[in-house]
């Protein structure tokens, strides 16, 4: 997150919050904190994360106005053999041993970006996967004319999070009117956003890893939200198209091939 334009009281308060001494302005406390966040990913964003029992109303009716979504519990048991993320659209696709597949997606009309706290993603990479237009063969040892290798999901629940958001403040004069003149600092502020998540325990974990949505630049299309709820669209018989010819015979453990360049597309 660009957290630039906060101001040094909001960026202090966070800097406490995550157990950290504020030092410096707010450049160095901005820049403090968004290396926080490339360093912990959600764990520094996240201020709790609860299951469906402890909902409250509003997150009860999100849900209640989707009927025909898939609930994460008819994944437990289930076998993933591969994964795609952020190839074509920006959703994350899990393929099974079942032969079925289903697709998480997220954010208001479906433009929010999709991933996955630490320990999921790092659980999930043991298999061969597509990210990003680019085939990462797993870098684990295959067996001479073994099946491929597969982690089994053994908790799979609906949960709601609570995390900070920077959020635009638009400056209104005293005359009611917007100021022609571009605002200065400070021009946003931290504010807590309920988002609902998809939390998976993988054969291996020891607890629950979550897939969430967030779009980088909120905007009046995205309902002026970062974070946004996760939901399964999906759950029937696919192939994992492109691992039906891979991995290549002359591909390494843990290489990378591309696959789909995006610049080209049409």
């Amino acid at each position: 997150m660009d957290y630039y334009f906060c101001s040094a009281e909001d960026l202090r308060n966070e800097i406490s919050r995550r157990g950290y001494f504020p030092v410096g302005g707010q450049d160095e406390l901005s820049e403090e904190l968004k290396k926080d966040d490339e360093s912990r990913g959600t764990d520094a964003t996240t201020l709790k994360t609860v299951d469906c029992a402890q909902f409250g109303p509003k997150a009860k009716l999100r849900i209640a106005c989707s009927p025909s979504l898939v609930h994460p519990h008819l994944l437990v048991g289930e076998r993933i053999t591969a994964w795609t993320l952020d190839t074509f659209f920006p959703t994350l696709q899990l393929f099974f041993e079942s032969g079925l597949s289903c697709t998480f997606e997220g954010g208001y009309r479906q433009c929010a970006k999709i991933g996955l706290d630490q320990n999921l993603r790092f659980r999930l990479t043991d298999l061969t996967h597509e990210e990003g237009g680019f085939v990462a063969k797993s870098t684990l040892p295959q067996k001479m004319n073994g099946p491929p290798k597969s982690i089994k999901i053994m908790e799979a629940v609906i949960a709601e999070r609570t995390s900070i958001a920077v959020q635009s403040v638009v400056s209104t004069p005293s005359s009611g009117r917007p100021s022609s003149r571009p605002s200065s600092r400070p021009s946003a502020e931290l504010q807590t956003e309920h988002h609902i998540v998809i939390g998976l325990r993988l054969e291996g974990m020891q607890k629950m890893g979550y897939v969430w949505a967030k779009v980088d630049n909120p905007t009046p299309s995205t309902n002026n939200r970062m974070w946004h709820d996760v939901s399964i669209v999906g759950l029937r018989d696919d192939v994992p198209v492109p691992f039906i010819a891979f991995p290549q015979r002359a591909s390494k453990m843990g290489s990378r091939v591309n696959i789909v360049r995006k610049d080209s597309m049409i």
